[in-house]
């Protein structure tokens, strides 16, 4: 898959870099991959892929960290054609070993992290300690395990419409998959550990993060685009959820995009 990579830190510890993977066409698997060293692929960008290792395949959306370890064989699958932005840290100790890759959700406030980290690295400031705690979370956090039936294919349909189809409701989401929505909120929210609504309200926040990262002021714009009902309706989420106001992160992820 072609990438374009950019070294953002290298040291003892590990080495981060910002990786541009160039959309694929077609919906055939790629060649198979096998890593010379382990790596986590934190989400700097909206994407939709599935991830097939061994005998399990995972989705992988603007939500979703991936930690891959030394000599593990894999195929990817883009479901979405657009280029897709990530932050890799390769070459650090993390103790376990796992034959299998393993996925985690990230909060917005650590999605925030990311773009952050990545920011300051980018301006050539210290932030090894950011890098280290978000490698140092994914240890605490939940692993997704391979999803099937239903759950795939509503979390494929909200990573993919998060930000063009505000006003698709829950009962529209449930019926896309002919379940019932009472059954479908709760296997979806035992199978990822969010409900459907929390899950599409992280989605557009990771969005509006993007496009915060790529240069867009227009706060108004982005509340508009992601379905809220008003500028101030996404800055108090986005205040709740990430931590910081929509202005804050504007300052701080101006230009963050490499």
């Amino acid at each position: 898959m072609p990438q374009e990579r950019t070294l953002l830190y290298t040291g003892h510890e590990f080495t981060v870099e910002h990786v541009r993977s160039h959309a694929q066409q077609g919906p055939d698997w790629s060649a198979l991959y096998t890593l010379e060293s382990r790596r986590i692929i934190f989400p700097a960008g909206r994407t939709v892929l599935d991830v097939r290792s061994g005998d399990g395949t995972w989705l992988a959306d603007g939500l979703t960290a991936m930690h891959f370890d030394d000599a593990m064989v894999y195929q990817l699958r883009l479901a979405a054609r657009a280029a897709r932005h990530s932050m890799v840290v390769s070459q650090h100790r993390l103790p376990r070993a796992d034959a299998a890759p393993a996925f985690f959700l990230l909060s917005p406030r650590s999605l925030y992290r990311v773009h952050s980290a990545q920011r300051q690295l980018r301006a050539g400031d210290a932030a090894a300690d950011a890098i280290f705690s978000l490698v140092d979370e994914l240890g605490m956090s939940r692993r997704q395990a391979p999803l099937t039936g239903a759950v795939a294919r509503v979390k494929r349909l909200l990573a993919e419409t998060a930000d063009c189809e505000a006003k698709l409701s829950m009962r529209d989401v449930a019926d896309a998959v002919s379940r019932s929505p009472f059954h479908l909120a709760r296997s979806f929210r035992q199978q990822t550990g969010l409900s459907l609504h929390q899950y599409r309200q992280h989605l557009r926040l990771a969005a509006a993060m993007e496009r915060l990262a790529d240069g867009d002021r227009d706060l108004a714009g982005i509340a508009h685009d992601l379905g809220y009902c008003s500028q101030s309706h996404l800055g108090a989420v986005f205040r709740r959820d990430v931590g910081v106001t929509m202005g804050e992160a504007r300052r701080m992820l101006a230009s963050a995009r490499i």
